[in-house]
């Protein structure tokens, strides 16, 4: 670029000689013409133009050069310090390995080689050992294991011993009850045939009082033209006190067997809470010990078989009779009232 501008230079130059050598041979003659001082003229300026160009790109050119130049000075500085720091490294690695000796390196990695192969066989047999412990101790859970298991077995035997010792008490006390129970019932049934009798008996008297009431019926027929008013009287007296008498012991009876009733209700409520409770805990021993269902299943169906057989008869209620005697009480008293009514 330099060698460029300089030719440059040298040809306008010698542009600009040729042409005072022009002028001064135009003015030697002294016979030119205006119009070729004027293109003279014009070419000086377009050349001094031209001039003016040329020295402001060279200008440009040697800005851009310094530029570069600073630049090809910074990357040079750049580089002499990268190249300090590779060759400080390398004075480093250099001593590295002077102080490491490799060769020495080199000789005990061998022997430490040699070493490990040696080592191999030992390692793996203790890692053969090591499986077969490994193999030894999960058998020796697995029996363990089978161990718990059969100590909850045993466990679960001693638990089921004891509900078997429970249920046999339970068993006797069951039987006791029973035994109780059977005592009450033949008790209650003597003391219902009693009842019965009893109410054998107040039908058999209702039959004499209606058999009376009819004797009195006929004799009063037969005494209308006989007796007196104060005899026929003492008459309905005696009878109004007989029937007090009768009303008496039948309120007696009454009571004694509201009283039955009530007793032989609170008895049976009783044992049948008892019961209730006793088939409570079967139940509950039974979700314990699945072994019982068996037992029990044979218990119910003895049970049945022995409902089967036993008939039992229907206990008529003591109210009946009652209002049945209350009604013919009501109706031959009334009789006869009505009757006393009439004659008076």
């Amino acid at each position: 670029m330099f060698f460029r501008k300089n030719k440059k230079e040298k040809e306008i130059s010698e542009e600009i000689e040729e042409s005072n050598l022009d002028s001064s041979k135009n003015q030697d003659r002294g016979n030119v013409s205006l119009g070729q001082l004027t293109a003279d003229i014009e070419k000086l300026k377009a050349q001094f133009k031209t001039f003016y160009e040329i020295q402001k790109s060279s200008n440009e050119r040697f800005t851009m050069i310094n530029e570069q130049v600073g630049e090809l000075r910074a990357m040079i500085l750049d580089r002499d310090k990268d190249s300090k720091l590779i060759e400080a490294k390398a004075t480093q690695a250099i001593d590295l390995v002077e102080t490491v000796q490799p060769d020495k390196l080199m000789m005990e990695l061998r022997k430490m080689d040699n070493k490990i192969e040696m080592l191999k066989s030992p390692l793996e047999t203790n890692e053969i050992i090591i499986n077969n412990t490994i193999a030894e101790l999960k058998e020796i859970r697995t029996r363990i294991g089978a161990f718990k298991g059969i100590e909850e077995a045993m466990k679960l035997g001693e638990e089921v011993k004891k509900g078997w010792i429970e249920n046999k008490k339970i068993d006797a006390n069951i039987s006791k009850h029973a035994s109780k129970v059977e005592t009450i019932y033949s008790e209650m049934w003597k003391q219902f045939n009693e009842l019965q009798k009893i109410s054998g008996v107040v039908s058999d008297l209702d039959k004499s009082i209606k058999q009376i009431s009819s004797e009195v019926d006929s004799i009063k027929v037969k005494m209308t033209g006989f007796s007196s008013k104060k005899e026929f009287e003492s008459l309905i007296v005696k009878f109004e006190t007989f029937e007090k008498h009768v009303d008496s012991v039948i309120s007696a009876l009454n009571s004694n067997i509201l009283e039955f009733e009530q007793d032989f209700n609170k008895n049976f409520d009783e044992k049948t809470a008892k019961a209730t409770k006793l088939i409570k805990g079967f139940e509950t021993l039974a979700a314990k010990t699945p072994d019982l269902d068996k037992y029990f299943n044979l218990l119910e169906e003895e049970a049945k078989k022995n409902t089967n057989e036993v008939k039992v008869e229907k206990i008529k209620t003591p109210g009946e009779d009652e209002k049945i005697e209350e009604k013919q009480k009501q109706g031959f008293f009334a009789k006869i009232k009505n009757r006393i009514k009439k004659t008076e």
